[in-house]
């Protein structure tokens, strides 16, 4: 699966970055922007996502953790995720406040599950499914 590379929501368009449209718990029709940050060990999402998913809380672990300089309430759970035609199983921490117009993918919760090779040169990025490794 090829991508171009997009502006951020909520940026001020000065820059183009890896950002993915991801499908949440088979939310086939509701997709989310999200950036491919291979700083972040984890999936980050806003707690509307969830909300508006059905994705339930109630059983989610609760912490408190900084993203962006910002400390969040954060509950992560078990989900289902989907980038084209590809699903995969992974934990995300919902978290509120949430400062961004958009979702972080992280190394344990995407880089696990899919190869990626970045172009930036030609703003564009490729993903394929990692069906070699063992995915917890």
């Amino acid at each position: 699966m090829r991508f171009a590379y997009k502006e951020l929501p909520g940026d001020d368009g000065d820059f183009l970055r890896p950002v993915v449209a991801v499908g949440l718990a088979g939310q086939e029709s509701l997709s989310h922007a999200c950036l491919i940050d291979s700083g972040a060990l984890h999936n980050r999402f806003a707690l509307w996502t969830a909300e508006t998913a059905g994705v339930p809380l109630d059983e989610g672990i609760r912490t408190r953790i900084a993203v962006g300089g910002i400390i969040c309430e954060a509950v992560t759970v078990p989900v289902e995720l989907r980038i084209g035609d590809v699903d995969w199983h992974a934990a995300v921490s919902f978290c509120d406040p949430w400062p961004f117009g958009f979702n972080l993918l992280g190394q344990e919760g995407f880089f696990r599950f899919f190869e990626a090779t970045f172009q930036a040169s030609r703003y564009s990025f490729e993903l394929q499914p990692d069906h070699g490794r063992s995915h917890p």
